[in-house]
């Protein structure tokens, strides 16, 4: 009887051992697996970039791409490549497992902000999203504990009862519809941009300065293209906004810049711009809000002469800056991106 008893305890101690290392052998095909996917998934973002700008380089089309760490460029690409899911109003993305792994793999947990940093390089490198109201936008987590395994799931999606568009589209057919209206208007300016880059970012900046009103009354969309090519009123957002969607098209680098303006009472003013990058391989400021002839040194109320249109285009640092400073926290809970090094002196024309 004893023996018998020695035995079956000798069997559940087998058991309990081949029940453990079965666990285990799962676990080790389960971190395999996700491992195996989230490389493929790693190729498939970066191959995914490498097709969308292989003819071109152009580096200030992803310049704030550039600068995420491996979570938020899986992100950053997935919402590109999901962007009918946006203009529906109310499609969820859900990102690749890899977001997860690659979270884990640099120390972060299911609390890291990771989407908050990738949705500030994506609207700072992308004007197409004018549509959404980031109000709207819930990012989800869920997390899954398999002994000492977790894995982290992603998903984005409208706030409860809410779509993702801002107050003036209600519909898909209403974006689709406000793209065509932009596409005309920014077709047009860009048939008359000609000649040199020069000539070409002075007649860009030109029209924004001729065409487009400052919004001292809160309009609808005016802090984004829409505002500024369809409305024709906006605040600096969308002058700088429309500027780099201009000069995105004529393949000229150009960034967003977000900073302080100091004006000549040294006010300060949370305010936008632009760095334009120059054939002779530097950067120079540009700010058509306050190039334009009602606005002096983001005073909106002082009625100017052409004879200020140009204060503030092309410069370098030693000018820009005496007025401007800028700031990489754009969001205020992402990260600090670095803008490029302005030449310390204005450009001149040879």
């Amino acid at each position: 009887m004893n023996n018998l008893r020695k035995k079956e305890k000798g069997i559940s101690l087998i058991l309990l051992i081949l029940i453990i290392v079965m666990l285990f052998a799962g676990c080790i095909y389960i971190a395999s697996m996700s491992a195996q996917k989230a490389n493929a998934e790693k190729i498939n973002y970066e191959t995914y970039y490498n097709d969308e700008y292989e003819d071109t380089e152009n580096e200030a089309l992803r310049y704030y791409y550039n600068q995420l760490e491996e979570p938020a460029k899986i992100m950053y690409t997935t919402i590109l490549e999901n962007e009918d899911a946006l203009k529906s109003g109310i499609k969820e993305i859900k990102f690749p497992t890899s977001v997860g792994d690659s979270v884990k793999n640099l120390g972060g947990d299911e609390n890291s902000n990771y989407f908050q940093s990738a949705w500030d390089a994506l609207t700072l490198d992308n004007l197409n999203l004018f549509y959404v109201d980031t109000n709207n936008l819930s990012i989800s987590t869920k997390t899954t504990t398999l002994l000492s395994y977790k894995s982290y799931e992603y998903t984005l999606g409208p706030q409860t009862g809410k779509k993702y568009y801002n107050s003036s589209f209600n519909t898909e057919e209403d974006i689709n519809e406000a793209f065509t209206k932009i596409d005309e208007v920014v077709n047009e300016i860009l048939s008359k941009a000609k000649g040199t880059r020069y000539q070409k970012i002075l007649y860009v900046h030109d029209w924004l300065v001729d065409n487009v009103e400052y919004d001292n009354d809160n309009t609808a969309n005016n802090d984004n293209i829409y505002g500024t090519f369809i409305n024709r009123k906006v605040v600096c957002e969308g002058y700088a906004e429309a500027l780099k969607y201009l000069l995105d098209k004529l393949n000229i680098p150009c960034v967003l810049v977000y900073g302080n303006g100091y004006d000549e009472h040294g006010n300060i003013e949370a305010h936008a711009w632009n760095y334009v990058k120059m054939e002779n391989g530097k950067w120079y400021a540009i700010d058509a809000t306050w190039d334009d002839p009602l606005i002096i040194g983001g005073n909106s109320n002082t009625i100017s002469n052409s004879s200020y249109k140009y204060n503030y285009f092309l410069k370098g640092a030693n000018t820009f800056n005496k007025n401007h400073q800028n700031d990489g926290d754009v969001s205020g809970t992402g990260q600090n991106f670095i803008y490029p090094e302005l030449s310390k002196d204005d450009y001149k024309i040879n």
